[in-house]
């Protein structure tokens, strides 16, 4: 599992799933207003992404209505963040797969080899 999480062409394989996804969201019209919807991209500082990639993870998709007054945002779906996480939802996920309750030994296992705070595997865990 370490080694899926180290393998950047599977990173990359998220960044193009979540391309197709704002491409079929630029194509629809705002819900409330009706509008076009024009690219207004969330910054982000994804972590647990290999150096290489991170141009591509700097982003994400986020599209707002054309019409005046309205601007409602509109994020599509998204298999490389959750939410508001910094880091990458890949890694949010399987780590609370593997947690799979709290363990102290597991939770050392994955700082050890992940890096990651204990407090924040809990947290996850929790979430």
């Amino acid at each position: 599992m370490f080694k899926l999480l180290q393998n950047s062409r599977f990173f990359q394989l998220l960044f193009k799933i979540d391309c197709r996804q704002a491409q079929e969201a630029a194509q629809s019209c705002c819900r409330a207003g009706g509008g076009k919807l024009h690219r207004a991209d969330d910054p982000r500082k994804a972590r647990g992404v290999p150096h290489k990639l991170t141009e591509q993870w700097d982003r994400r998709y986020s599209f707002c209505c054309s019409t005046e007054g309205c601007r409602l945002r509109h994020t599509p779906v998204s298999v490389r963040f959750l939410g508001r996480k910094v880091y990458a939802g890949v890694f949010i996920m399987l780590i609370s797969a593997l947690m799979n309750g709290p363990n102290e030994r597991r939770a050392g296992e994955l700082h050890r080899e992940l890096g990651l705070d204990v407090r924040t595997l809990k947290r996850w865990h929790q979430w």
